[in-house]
């Protein structure tokens, strides 16, 4: 049986000191048929040079201006030929049986996506970071095969942006013509919520299969004001392009309550950001919520609260 290609998709930017580790786990995959599309983002250290040393088993495309990671991602999704996709955070790393289980069951069982687990850990020490990790057994079944509006339930259960956390057909990307925002952090948020929301043949592994590191001065980590109004930004134009989806007429009433949903939550998000008070004027354009909608997240945070 022909074994199908998979498409890894890895923008770097000066990550020096983590590309190596990520780029031997992916050359390390028991699973033989893979291209791996490493798209850099105009790094400044050592990285390309790093990169360099693997020229003969990785596309490399250097690139000389600084456009972020939707950017490069969106260009290798351009290149990319495989019939599944797989993205790959440079600072990561990946069990190297993880591609092929993922490829066996999605051919199968015809599944459009198949979701795993991930474990995150600290910058330079592997011991988990527990109140972090991205384990769906709670409400995902192993091996099980969700369709339509069940799919869609679980994968509104068990949400989490990030697309290093599956395995994506490329049909389901391409007949939806879909693909990141640029020039913004958090544009996952929007991929993957609109992949999610298109996700017919949904099926899980239980198994730790990604590495996340937190590190300084991430995305994920960094609190500066710089970052935080750059973050809240970021967030308005996810949500402005969410709301677009929304707002198109192919969806079903399930589909929509199912972005209705992450708008809401981005929009909580906004509200208790740590901006000034003038920047959050601008969340009173946005058309999609209600005074309904106002009420419920309300709601929502002070059951939050009481909790604590």
């Amino acid at each position: 049986m022909t074994k199908p290609l998979v498409s890894i998709i890895v923008p770097t930017y000066n990550v020096e000191r983590y590309v190596e580790e990520c780029i031997d786990a992916l050359l390390a995959q028991t699973y033989p048929n893979t291209e791996i599309i490493v798209l850099d983002d105009a790094s400044t250290d050592a990285t390309v040079y790093l990169l360099k040393q693997y020229t003969e088993e990785i596309i490399l495309i250097e690139n000389e201006k600084n456009e972020g990671q939707g950017a490069r991602r969106n260009q290798g999704l351009q290149i990319a030929s495989g019939k599944y996709i797989y993205f790959m955070d440079a600072d990561d790393w990946l069990e190297k049986e993880a591609l092929k289980e993922c490829v066996e069951l999605a051919e199968k069982t015809s599944a459009e996506l198949v979701r795993f687990n991930g474990l995150a850990f600290y910058q330079d020490d592997q011991s988990a970071v527990n109140e972090n990790n991205y384990d769906f057994s709670q409400t995902l079944e192993n091996n099980r095969l969700y369709t339509g509006e069940e799919a869609l339930l679980k994968n509104r259960k068990a949400f989490t942006p990030s697309p290093c956390l599956y395995l994506v057909k490329k049909d389901l990307i391409d007949q939806n013509n879909l693909s990141f925002i640029e020039g913004v952090l958090h544009e996952d948020e929007y991929f993957t919520t609109v992949l999610f929301a298109n996700t017919q043949r949904l099926i899980y592994l239980n198994k730790n299969y990604y590495h996340r590191r937190y590190r300084t001065a991430s995305t994920m980590t960094e609190q500066t004001k710089q970052h935080k109004l750059r973050s809240f930004n970021s967030y308005i134009k996810v949500f402005q392009a969410l709301e677009e989806e929304f707002e198109k007429p192919k969806y079903s009433e399930t589909q929509k309550q199912f972005i209705k949903r992450q708008l809401l939550s981005i929009y909580n998000g906004l509200l208790v950001s740590d901006v000034h008070p003038e920047m959050k004027s601008r969340l009173k354009k946005f058309k999609s919520v209600t005074l309904k909608d106002k009420l419920f997240v309300l709601g929502a945070r002070f059951k939050q609260q009481l909790r604590r």
